[in-house]
């Protein structure tokens, strides 16, 4: 469908329907996927997808509905719309849309052709590299999938919004087996990128086996750590730093009251070797667009400067109730499959976060470390958000003692407190990975517990 003219069309019927204000958000996203079912792929599809978001504004009543259009009419959508905005109470904390800002760059900048084009054919033989480099006598790849999608959109309001953009998002996740009699290792690899060209398909199907294999020798950890360094691997480094300061810094959290670091701008947050951006037109990022999903240009954003609080993130609600300029972080699309992200509205949310290089390599790291955890993988890395809280499950970890690894363990958990460890140093390797919502280095907590069976 013509998304530019639909939204035009929904735009114009809703000003007739009395909306004192409008917006409409239209999202075509194409998905080519393969999964993999004990080493051999046995499902592909496409799948393409068309959608409209609208918010119908009466005042300081705001209705919102979604459709694909395929069985109703935009009259349908947009009387619908004005109905939902009738019955809803009124919002007082509501300001307006955004007003149209230029966007610098081509709404194409994040886009790359080849892998929008790539269909089951190109997927399946990059998969085929991966289960290849991870075979083994005692090795298998149980399940994985690996995705390709090309993302289109364009953002309209009444009040001059003309603005979308175009991008692309490869996601995969793989887990491999080993076992050895009753004894059975797991290995767990994520790849993430605007690029399939760009991921080693190979090196991950090695990571995959090395990790499995390892997990085979590992034996559980019994003894009780405390003070103690934490090494995170950046796949899970990103989720717990994604989930604390992606809430944390959040406008909405902000203004709700239930961010830890409300009425901090300006105050040490975290230790003055700590830098995090925000950055929505990041090289590497999942969700770089030249616009955000309300139309308003994306930009960089420091959080976080050498330990100091220096601005929160903004959708155009939240800017509006807080009196500030939106920084371009009205979200929809996710990282990992944006398939029917038109059915909700813009919230406020990170686009990429980045955490500068260190000097050191892991193995340096490691090397200066005398008590400690190296931890590749987690059975799910969460943190609370409000109190900083943690106790996650290590499924693939390396003890350190004297700077060196001296044994590889699994079931036993790392417990503290990300908030504190925030406000200690952070060390940060020189290599960093994207990782769903960061771009990221391997980074190094202190004085953490490490609790065995």
């Amino acid at each position: 469908m013509d998304k530019e003219r639909i939204a035009g069309k929904l735009l114009s019927l809703s000003e007739k329907e009395g909306a004192s204000q409008a917006e409409v958000f239209a999202l075509t996203v194409k998905t080519s996927s393969v999964y993999i079912d004990d080493n051999i792929p046995k499902v592909a599809d496409l799948k393409t997808e068309f959608g409209i978001g609208l918010k119908f504004v009466l005042g300081k009543q705001l209705g919102f509905t979604s459709s694909t259009l395929l069985s109703e009419s935009p009259e349908d959508v947009v009387k619908r719309a004005k109905s939902v905005a009738h019955v809803s109470s009124e919002d007082p904390k509501f300001v307006s849309l955004p007003d149209p800002k230029v966007a610098s760059g081509r709404m194409d900048r994040f886009f790359d052709k080849p892998t929008a084009n790539a269909g089951s054919p190109e997927l399946l033989e990059k998969v085929m590299m991966l289960v290849q480099a991870a075979a083994a006598k005692n090795v298998s790849v149980p399940n994985g999938v690996l995705r390709a999608s090309s993302i289109d959109f364009a953002v309209h309001n009444s009040l001059g919004v003309r603005a979308g953009s175009m991008s692309t998002n490869v996601f995969g996740f793989f887990t491999a087996k080993a076992q050895d009699g009753g004894v059975v290792g797991e290995g767990v690899q994520r790849c993430w990128s605007r690029d399939l060209s760009k991921i080693d398909f190979p090196n991950l199907g090695n990571k995959l086996k090395s990790q499995a294999m390892s997990v085979l020798n590992a034996t559980a950890f019994k003894e009780n750590w405390t003070g103690i360094v934490a090494i995170l691997a950046p796949s899970e480094g990103s989720e717990m730093v994604h989930q604390l300061v992606g809430s944390a810094a959040s406008a909405e959290n902000v203004n709700n009251r239930s961010s830890p670091w409300a009425d901090k701008l300006g105050s040490q947050v975290a230790h003055k070797g700590l830098t995090v951006i925000d950055d929505g037109l990041s090289s590497a990022g999942l969700l770089s667009s030249v616009v955000d999903d309300e139309g308003v240009p994306t930009r960089k954003t420091t959080l976080i400067e050498s330990g100091t609080l220096r601005s929160y993130i903004f959708d155009s609600y939240n800017a509006g109730v807080s009196g500030v300029s939106s920084t371009g972080n009205g979200l929809r699309r996710d990282p990992r499959d944006s398939l029917g992200r038109f059915s909700q509205p813009a919230s406020c949310g990170v686009t990429t976060l980045e955490i500068p290089a260190g000097t050191k390599s892991l193995d340096e790291i490691i090397r200066e470390v005398q008590k400690g955890v190296y931890i590749e993988h987690f059975a799910w890395p969460q943190v609370d958000p409000i109190s900083g809280a943690f106790s996650n499950e290590a499924r693939n970890a390396c003890i350190i003692e004297n700077g060196e690894i001296t044994a590889q363990v699994k079931h036993c958990l790392l417990v503290g407190n990300m908030y504190e460890s925030l406000t200690r140093e952070v060390v940060a390797s020189s290599d960093r990975e994207v990782h769903d919502y960061c771009v990221i280095p391997t980074l190094a907590f202190s004085d953490l517990e490490l609790v065995g069976q």
